[in-house]
């Protein structure tokens, strides 16, 4: 220091104190990192749309998390969340379901899309669900969820699902999409985009599953239950996040017909504004409750395949107290 900044600090203890509290104050917030919280989402399809919505418009940031999303696919996304690999995981409900059957320390905090968006869709030449009998329909996997909601439309329409169709697993949505177009399969379900996509090609839509209103659990989100208690602030924050990123699905169309190209990869306009209607609007909850009869569906469902679901009560499974948090506080 040389002899006038010297005579300068000397003179001026005030100053000095200034000097002091500002590093101090710099050091403080240089220090405080954002918390760090890794979410895993189990597939890759619009109804991701809330939390990547959340992620680009900075609304995790701005409740100073640091927030990783991990694509996932299927069981090791469970086995991630029950291992601690990661913290939250964003995905339809019953993978969870089988390991909690199985014992697993979980518990679902949130559900949204809790809709049944799907159809089915056929080869030119087959114009009404009866016209399936006889046929192969592609599904994911057998017994997962895909296979599940094809089970409950023909009992709807008085079909033997396992007598009046034969299934096949041909894996995801573009794996059907693509077993379709070659003739390897006569129908498959798929999401209402990728319906839109095969009708401008000839196919057709005999089936849409959302006009039978099944009860249903959309996505879920699923913590470990020591989580709940643990990492408590930073969950709450994380819902109040994603509420806000629901809420900006309806009030930002154009931002989230973006997030949606930019994530799927998509140009088509058509195929984009699909994907956000049937992502927005009265497809999408207003705050993402889990319904508990849906959620029981969900669970008898797996019984057939999981025997040891049939000692889950439903509403055991469900912990409200970080939505219902998140809900007290106002969205940043």
């Amino acid at each position: 220091m040389n002899s006038r900044v010297r005579q300068f600090c000397c003179r001026s203890p005030l100053w000095i104190l200034f000097l002091a509290v500002g590093f101090l104050f710099v050091g403080e917030s240089s220090g405080r990192a954002a918390d760090k919280l890794r979410v895993s989402n189990c597939f890759i399809g619009g109804a991701i749309l809330p939390l990547w919505l959340a992620q680009d418009a900075g609304l995790f940031q701005r409740e100073g998390l640091d927030v990783e999303l991990i694509w996932i696919q299927g069981n090791p996304a469970v086995a991630a969340l029950i291992s601690g690999e990661i913290d939250l995981l964003h995905c339809i409900p019953h993978n969870v379901i089988s390991a909690m059957a199985g014992g697993a320390e979980l518990v679902f905090i949130s559900s949204v899309f809790n809709r049944m968006q799907y159809r089915i869709v056929a080869a030119p030449g087959i114009d009404r669900p009866e016209q399936l009998k006889g046929k192969v329909l592609g599904i994911a996997r057998v017994h997962d969820v895909s296979h599940f909601y094809v089970r409950l439309v023909l009992q709807r329409l008085g079909m033997n699902a396992d007598q009046d169709i034969r299934v096949v697993a041909v894996g995801g949505q573009n794996d059907r999409v693509l077993a379709l177009k070659s003739g390897r399969v006569a129908a498959t379900i798929l999401n209402p985009a990728n319906a839109l996509i095969l009708e401008k090609s000839g196919f057709k839509t005999v089936i849409d599953l959302e006009s039978l209103n099944f009860p249903v659990v959309g996505n879920m989100q699923a913590v470990r239950r020591s989580a709940v208690k643990e990492r408590r602030a930073i969950l709450v924050k994380f819902m109040r996040a994603f509420i806000g990123g629901m809420r900006k699905i309806r009030s930002e169309p154009e931002l989230s017909k973006k997030v949606l190209a930019k994530y799927l990869r998509l140009q088509d306009k058509a195929i984009i504004e699909e994907n956000y209607r049937f992502n927005s609007g009265s497809y999408l909850e207003s705050v993402p409750t889990i319904p508990p009869e849906g959620l029981r569906y969900a669970v008898e469902s797996l019984i057939p395949t999981v025997p040891a679901a049939k000692n889950l009560r439903a509403e055991s499974l469900i912990d409200t107290t970080i939505l219902n948090a998140a809900l007290r506080e106002p969205v940043k």
